[in-house]
């Protein structure tokens, strides 16, 4: 039998859940940038923002709910990843208060002054990921 020379994945193993990771965190980052986008353009007036808006602020909900409870379950025991985790399912619980309050100013509630604020504090929270997803494994 002969021996196998260490690869790069067998080196570290957790540089390739961290590559993965700083790609799902990067992705719902920009999501979060896209649904500013289509605020801007709601405000603007176009005619199809506000269905993006919505629907985008849906997926971003379930998409980060999903990879929050993914990382727990898969990182629990790996260096930073429960907090990434924690840092997900915290930031998906923030993207469902910030529709609910969005849904509330859709329908005349004077609560703009919030949501807007919220969005803008909401990329620095899923920034905040990109970066603990940067350590994960370390």
């Amino acid at each position: 039998m002969a021996l196998q020379q260490p690869t790069a994945a067998s080196i570290e193993p957790n540089a390739s859940l961290r590559e993965w990771w700083i790609v799902i965190t990067t992705l719902l980052l920009a999501a979060i940038f896209i649904e500013a986008i289509f605020a801007g353009a709601m405000l603007s007036g176009v005619e199809w923002a506000r269905t993006a808006h919505r629907v985008n602020a849906a997926i971003l909900i379930g998409s980060t709910l999903i990879a929050g409870l993914a990382a727990v379950v898969t990182l629990r025991r790996v260096a930073h990843g429960l907090k990434l985790g924690l840092t997900l399912l915290s930031l998906a619980a923030s993207i469902f208060l910030q529709a609910v309050v969005g849904s509330l100013s859709a329908k005349g509630a004077n609560l703009l002054w919030v949501h807007v604020p919220l969005g803008v504090a909401l990329f620095g929270f899923a920034a905040r990921a990109a970066a603990t997803a940067r350590k994960v494994g370390r």
